[in-house]
């Protein structure tokens, strides 16, 4: 119930461009089948699954979305890392009257997303970092540039954004950080959407059992 609208269903896609040094969910960054050590037993993480069983799986709930106003999340990783695959998901579940929500860090091509996701979502929850792309570069292996050039482009389309940064102590949530991030949300009317995460360090924990377990 905190991925969008009532009561929702997240599919967790595996698989990042990014690399955040501080990532909740450190087992969604690589496309790779990965091992995860739990109470000595040896875990499976990332299953495949087709369009139609996944439909099926999704629809099972369709009441509670229906009363709630929920729906579906596409989340991850980073779900625009498989444009073709999410943008069929999401097109499936606008078919079924089932709203889709994306939670994406913006490392995309906008031509592709504009064309094969974007038509069939009502909700884009948006993730910045950090605002100096040095900074960005250091702490998610990845230059800031596109990210922040797909925001202000779809600042201008019409679709709910909500931009958020998780505030990890000493690197996103300093002052100047902050600060600017401001200043540019100000000026693409997006000010008043921004949402600051609590920091969640569950992926300490988890990254020392995906290092036990890898393969």
């Amino acid at each position: 119930m905190n991925d969008g609208e009532g009561i929702r269903t997240v599919l967790f896609f595996k698989g990042c461009p990014l690399n955040c040094s501080w990532c909740h969910n450190p087992e969604s960054i690589r496309c790779e089948t990965e091992y995860f050590c739990e109470s000595g037993t040896m875990r499976t993480i990332g299953k495949s699954y087709d369009i139609d069983e996944l439909l099926r799986i999704i629809k099972e709930d369709i009441t509670y979305y229906q009363v709630s106003g929920g729906g579906v999340t596409l989340s991850g990783g980073e779900p625009t890392l498989f444009m073709e695959y999410a943008g069929e998901i999401a097109k499936a579940l606008y078919e079924n009257g089932i709203t889709c929500a994306l939670q994406t860090c913006g490392y995309f091509d906008f031509a592709d997303f504009k064309e094969t996701l974007f038509p069939y979502l009502n909700c884009i929850f948006y993730d910045i970092k950090l605002f100096d792309s040095n900074e960005h570069i250091k702490h998610t292996g990845k230059d800031n540039k596109l990210i922040l050039e797909n925001l202000t482009l779809l600042s201008e389309e019409n679709i709910r954004i909500i931009p958020r940064t998780p505030l990890i102590p000493g690197i996103t949530d300093t002052a100047e950080n902050l600060e600017s991030f401001y200043r540019m949300l100000d000026k693409s009317g997006l000010k008043d959407a921004y949402v600051k995460l609590k920091y969640n360090d569950d992926g300490i924990k988890k990254r020392e059992r995906l290092k036990t377990g890898s393969s």
